[in-house]
C-alpha cells in the first residue's frame, strides 16, 4: 500500500463519466427510492418556509433599527454555532439513530418557529430578540446539519449517492429562489407575521416525511476511536493533503467576502434605490435564479476536466458582479448583477465541493466535509460581523466594492495555484492513484 492509500485510502476505481445528453430520468434518478423521495419533498417544503422566515427576519432587523449591522448580527447568530459546535454535532450523529435525532431537531426548530411567531404577533419585537432566538436556532442547527448530511447515504444505494448529493444542492437553490419570492409578495400584501406562520406550518412536511420512511434496520455508527481522534483527525488528513486544504481555504475566503452582500441588500434597496420590501425580495430572488442556473449547469456539464475552468469562472463572475453592483443606480441593473453573483457563487461552491468529494474516500469523507462545513459556517458570520458595521460607517456601495476587490484577489490566487500545480483538479490526477497529491 502506497503512502496516499495509507492516508486516505484508494481512490474510486472508476471516475464519473462524461455526461450524456441531459435526461430527466437520469438527472433525478434518486427520486425512485421511496425514502429519499419523502426526504426530498419534505425538505423542499421546509426549506422554502425557512427562506421565507429568513427574508422576513433580515428585513425586520433593518426596519426596526435602520442600521445595516443588525441583519448581519441576526445571520451571524444563526450560523456561528455550527462553526463552534458542528464537530460535536457530527460526533452525536455517529452515536444515535440519525432519523430519530433529525426528528428531534426538527421538533426543536418547530418550537423555536412558534416562539418567534408569537413574539412578532405581540407587537413588542426588538432587534436583540431576533438575535437571541436565532442564536438558539443556530445551536439546534449545529446538531441537525451534520446529522442530515450523514443521513443521505441511508436513503439511497451507493451508486446513487453522488446524484442524491447533487439533488440536495439543487433543492437548496430552488428553495433559495422561491422562498424569498413568496416572502416578498407576502411581506407586501400581509406583513411579516404571515411569513412566520407559514414557516411554522412548513415543518410538518419534513416531520411527516421522517415518520413515513421505512427501513429494514437503522444501524448506529460504531466509533471505536477516541473522541479526540473522531473530532480532529480530519485536520491531520488535510496536513498530509495540502491541496485539499487550499480548496477549502479558497471556499472559506469566498464565503467570508461574498455571502455577506446578501445582508447588505436591505440597506442598498432603501439607501441607493429608495425602494421597499418588494424590491429587496426581487434582488434576493435574482440571486436565487442565478444560483439555480449554476446548479443545473454544473449538474449537466460538470466533468473533472472542466473543474479548474468552472472554479476560475465562478470567482471571476463574483468579482465582476460585485464590482458592477457597487456602481449600479437602477434596480434592473442591480438585478442582473445579483443574478451573476448567484451564478458565480454556486458555480464555485458546487464545483469546489465535488472536487473535494472526488479526492476524498469513504473513510475520510465525513471528516473532510465536516471541516468544509465548519469553514463555511465560520467564514460567513465573520464576514457579516465585519462588513455590516463597516457599511454603517462608509456606506454600502464602498463595502461591496471592497468585496469585489477581495473576490478578484481570490481569483488571482486560484489561477496562480492552478498554474503552479498543473495536475491538480485534472482527470490525470484522479487516475494516478499511486502518486501522492501533495
Amino acid at each position: 500500500m502506497n503512502e496516499r492509500e495509507r492516508v486516505v485510502g484508494p481512490l474510486p476505481s472508476s471516475l464519473p463519466p462524461t455526461p450524456r445528453p441531459w435526461r430527466l430520468a437520469v438527472t433525478f434518478r434518486s427520486l425512485q427510492h421511496r425514502n429519499y423521495r419523502l426526504y426530498f419533498f419534505g425538505q423542499m417544503v421546509s426549506l422554502i418556509g425557512t427562506w421565507m422566515q429568513t427574508t422576513a427576519l433580515v428585513w425586520m432587523a433593518y426596519a426596526l433599527t435602520e442600521q445595516s449591522r443588525w441583519p448581519a448580527f441576526v445571520m451571524a447568530a444563526q450560523i456561528l454555532p455550527t462553526f463552534l459546535f458542528g464537530a460535536w454535532g457530527g460526533w452525536l450523529a455517529d452515536h444515535q439513530p440519525k432519523r430519530q435525532l433529525i426528528f428531534r431537531t426538527q421538533l426543536a426548530f418547530l418550537a423555536i418557529a412558534v416562539a418567534l411567531m408569537l413574539l412578532i404577533a405581540s407587537g413588542h419585537t426588538e432587534a436583540w430578540h431576533l438575535v437571541l432566538i436565532m442564536g438558539i436556532h443556530g445551536l439546534v442547527q449545529a446538531i441537525d446539519l451534520p446529522a442530515r448530511l450523514a443521513f443521505v447515504p441511508n436513503l439511497v444505494p451507493p451508486a446513487d449517492l453522488i446524484n442524491a448529493v447533487a439533488l440536495n444542492s439543487l433543492l437548496f437553490n430552488v428553495a433559495r429562489t422561491t422562498g424569498p419570492a413568496i416572502a416578498g409578495i407576502i411581506l407586501v400584501e400581509f406583513g411579516p407575521l404571515a411569513c412566520f406562520v407559514l414557516n411554522v406550518l412548513s415543518y410538518f412536511a419534513v416531520l411527516l416525511a421522517l415518520r413515513w420512511m421505512q427501513f429494514d434496520t437503522e444501524p448506529v455508527a460504531s466509533v471505536h476511536a477516541s473522541k479526540k481522534a473522531s473530532l480532529f483527525s480530519g485536520f491531520r488528513v488535510l496536513t498530509e493533503q495540502p491541496r485539499l486544504a487550499w480548496m477549502i481555504a479558497l471556499a472559506g475566503g469566498l464565503a467570508a467576502t461574498g455571502w455577506p452582500m446578501m445582508n447588505l441588500l436591505p440597506a442598498l434597496t432603501r439607501e441607493v434605490f429608495h425602494l421597499a420590501e418588494g424590491s429587496y425580495s426581487f434582488l434576493l430572488s435574482s440571486i436565487g435564479i442565478g444560483a439555480l442556473g449554476a446548479a443545473l449547469s454544473v449538474a449537466t456539464f460538470g466533468t473533472p476536466e472542466r473543474q479548474r475552468k468552472f472554479l476560475i469562472a465562478g470567482l471571476g463572475m463574483v468579482a465582476l458582479a460585485l464590482l458592477s453592483l457597487s456602481a449600479a443606480q437602477q434596480l434592473w441593473v442591480a438585478s442582473l448583477c445579483c443574478a451573476g453573483f448567484g451564478f458565480g457563487m454556486i458555480l464555485f461552491f458546487a464545483t469546489g465541493q465535488s472536487a473535494v468529494q472526488l479526492r476524498t474516500n469513504d473513510q475520510s469523507r465525513g471528516r473532510i466535509m465536516g471541516i468544509w462545513a465548519m469553514m463555511l459556517s465560520g467564514s460567513v458570520p465573520l464576514g457579516n460581523l465585519l462588513l455590516g458595521p463597516l457599511a454603517d460607517r462608509i456606506g454600502v456601495p464602498l463595502v461591496i466594492l471592497g468585496q469585489a476587490i477581495a473576490a478578484s484577489l481570490l481569483c488571482l490566487t486560484a489561477a496562480y495555484l492552478f498554474l503552479r500545480h498543473r495536475e491538480f483538479l485534472t482527470r490525470s490526477e484522479l487516475t494516478n492513484s499511486g502518486k501522492p497529491l501533495n
